[in-house]
């Protein structure tokens, strides 16, 4: 392939084979020059993928149509509306046979003659030259401007046209001091994840990343190719980069040590790339505060700061005690309200950057902007910058076509430029990534070799954007909010497991790497990129993982204990084959037993020992019982974090009471005592009564009986 001409950025086919699954277009755009300034070459490199007419009858018609005068006109090249009469085109279509270069591209050099003087010297042997005439009612600085080119292949038996595109021809004059557009590009490094459906408890215990789904080899390329792309090939053009640490986390292998090796050097550069202090997972502010999940906002920003300084070897800014760290932008794609912005200063964000759309009026110069003040919750005020919402759509305007859309995007921002050239106060806009934009290593390569040098615009940090204007623009209409979605968030989930998890790193007090691992799976859960139902499934894994662990704990239940007494100690057998010593507290409780503080209920502290290297080492404690009755009890046994209510595991057992208490027996014997009085008692006057009625029965009968009658 020749050597593209001053502004033109090449592209590989590897790529852009990287970059997208999506089908090829018939007619695809592989490499363009930048700019033209006079003197130059317009070249184009092309692609074809039509496979069902023969080469020998295919060809490329060219038609170049006057520069635009307003962004609405841009616009309306972009799609394929028509574009009125063209100021040069080819009479004849160019055969493809004719433009074939090494490699299979397709080499289109067009010289850029201003006027109908024919093109001299290299140029009369160029298949089409470019003829820049004036044309009524077009723009101003002609021929300084941008111009709409319509590429078409066409089957040249019909004609039919088989594919198009159109792209910009940007014909610069501009001297080297003239004040160039700013633009701040954010581009994302971040592969989202999924909940794994193959997980198992085995390989949670083993590895609790396993409970997301391995992003394909595509998908790590594309990452590793785009941060390629920005260190290796543009180095010098300024770009601020939101580096996911989940993503960091992926990438932490000895087979990408490379890529890791690479954002570090990004991470050097602070005048030249600027890595914000971006979430763990991309998250929803607003719907996370909304939720009352404030606290996992916070979370989500020092796990993100703590994997990306620790793989970039740049740690995060730090604070005095009792000071939040100043972390620069927060940058988001969607809306934020004054709750957030209250909870983002709080955190160390002094300013926000989030879509033109999301707010009812920014102050503008033009159809750029500038940075203004927001005011958030508790007398909190922010400074914030609007994100350009149509230089956002331009990142994923040609899904099949990354170069093509690329090159629309800068041939926007001259379009800006040319609203107010040559102007002396700065402007500036913000291209910033929308969300769930795949990495696309030839749409920034691309765009970056677009920017680099470019006359008319200049790349910058977004932390230089903001030093650009010291004074926050006045907003007219104050610049309110629109209000922000709450989101789908499983907020009920994420709390449990978040509990849970916080209960697990207090007991487990040797195996902090695990614990980072289990909180970070809740944060995966909370990825704004996931569809709610998604991040139910992420959190449902993670409390599976939580419980995989929990498994490796176990009270020995079933079991029955028998007292001959009415006290004694009951054992209680825990076992536990973690690799790491755990903290818990022993929690009993029963309706018919007494513990040692004289009530139905009793915990106390214990800490497993000696179970690091032998996983079946067992640990008894004996709890004193007292029985309040003879007979069978249960005894409910739970095992709990040291703090909070997470319970590690639980088990129930049989308490059998043989033994007869002293003041039964009391009783027993009391109510014998009674009964053999009582027998006494009634024994006696029932002889006492018989004797009595003997006698008087005897009374009766003997003078009748015992005296002789006399004659």
């Amino acid at each position: 392939m020749p050597v593209p001409s001053a502004g033109a950025v090449p592209s590989s086919s590897d790529a852009r084979t990287i970059a997208s699954s999506t089908p090829l277009p018939p007619l695809l755009l592989e490499t363009q020059t930048g700019w033209v300034t006079p003197g130059t070459d317009f070249d184009l490199h092309l692609r074809i993928s039509v496979q069902t007419v023969p080469v020998a009858r295919l060809g490329i018609t060219v038609a170049v149509y006057p520069c635009l005068s307003s962004i609405s006109g841009f616009d309306q090249s972009t799609t394929s509306g028509s574009l009125g009469a063209p100021m040069s085109s080819t009479t004849n279509s160019l055969p493809v046979n004719s433009l074939v270069a090494p490699g299979g591209a397709l080499d289109l050099r067009m010289p850029v003659v201003l006027g109908t003087a024919p093109a001299s010297g290299a140029g009369t042997t160029a298949p089409f030259t470019i003829h820049l005439v004036p044309v009524n009612g077009q723009c101003g600085l002609f021929p300084s401007g941008v111009f709409p080119v319509r590429i078409q292949l066409v089957d040249t038996s019909g004609p039919v046209v088989l594919g198009s595109l159109t792209t910009h021809l940007i014909y610069s004059q501009a001297p080297t001091t003239t004040q160039r557009l700013r633009v701040a590009l954010v581009l994302p490094v971040q592969i989202t994840q999924n909940a794994s459906p193959t997980t198992t408890p085995s390989h949670l215990l083993a590895n609790p990343a396993s409970a997301l789904t391995a992003p394909s080899d595509g998908t790590v390329d594309a990452v590793t190719a785009t941060v390629a792309a920005i260190a290796n090939d543009h180095p010098s053009v300024p770009v601020t980069l939101q580096v996911s640490g989940q993503t960091v986390a992926l990438l932490s292998t000895p087979a990408h040590q490379q890529t890791i090796t690479q954002l570090g050097q990004l991470a050097a550069t602070p005048v030249v790339h600027q890595l914000t202090a971006a979430a763990f997972t991309p998250v929803d502010a607003t719907a996370l505060v909304g939720s009352g999940l404030a606290t996992e906002l916070a979370l989500q920003v020092a796990r993100g700061l703590q994997v990306v300084g620790a793989a970039t070897g740049h740690p995060a800014p730090s604070a005095p005690p009792g000071q939040s760290p100043s972390l620069g932008a927060w940058i988001t794609g969607g809306g934020l309200d004054p709750a957030t912005i209250g909870t983002l200063t709080s955190d160390g964000f002094q300013q926000v950057v989030l879509p033109a759309s999301q707010l009812s009026a920014i102050p503008t110069y033009g159809s750029t902007t500038a940075p203004f003040v927001l005011n958030g919750a508790r007398g909190s005020t922010v400074r914030a910058m609007a994100a350009d919402d149509a230089l956002t759509s331009r990142f994923s305007s040609h899904p099949g076509n990354p170069v093509l859309a690329a090159h629309q995007l800068v041939a926007e921002l001259a379009q800006l430029y040319f609203e107010a050239p040559n102007g002396i106060t700065p402007r500036a806009v913000m291209a910033v990534a929308p969300p769930g934009w795949n990495d696309d290593p030839a749409f920034v390569g691309a765009l970056l070799g677009s920017l680099n040098g470019n006359p008319l615009v200049q790349p910058v940090t977004t932390a230089q954007l903001f030093a650009l204007f010291p004074n926050p623009a006045t907003c007219r209409s104050g610049c309110r909010l629109r209000s922000g979605g709450s989101g789908g968030l499983p907020v009920a989930a994420i709390s449990a497991q978040r509990i849970r998890v916080n209960g697990f790193a207090v007991s487990a007090v040797g195996a902090h790497t695990i614990a980072l691992q289990l909180s970070d799976l809740v944060l995966a859960g909370e990825t704004d990129t996931l569809r709610p139902a998604q991040q139910s499934a992420v959190v449902a894994n993670a409390g599976a993982a939580v419980d995989a662990q929990f498994g490796q704990l176990a009270v020995e239940g079933d079991q029955s204990v028998t007292l001959t007494s009415h006290s004694g100690q009951v054992p209680i057998t825990i076992r536990s084959t973690a690799p790491y010593p755990v903290l818990a507290t022993l929690a009993l409780s029963s309706d018919k037993l007494l513990f040692r503080n004289r009530q139905g209920q009793w915990s106390t502290g214990i800490v497993l020992t000696g179970i690091v290297l032998q996983p079946r080492i067992s640990t008894v404690v004996n709890v004193q019982v007292q029985t309040r009755a003879s007979g069978v009890f249960r005894l409910d046994v739970s095992l709990l974090a040291p703090s909070g209510p997470v319970r590690l595991a639980k088990a129930e057992l049989t308490v059998r009471s043989t033994s007869s208490s002293v003041v039964g027996v009391a009783l027993t014997i009391g109510a014998v005592a009674v009964l053999a009085v009582w027998w006494v008692r009634t024994s006696m006057r029932r002889r006492v009564k018989r004797k009595v009625d003997e006698a008087e029965a005897a009374a009766i009968a003997g003078p009748s009986a015992g005296t002789p009658e006399l004659p």
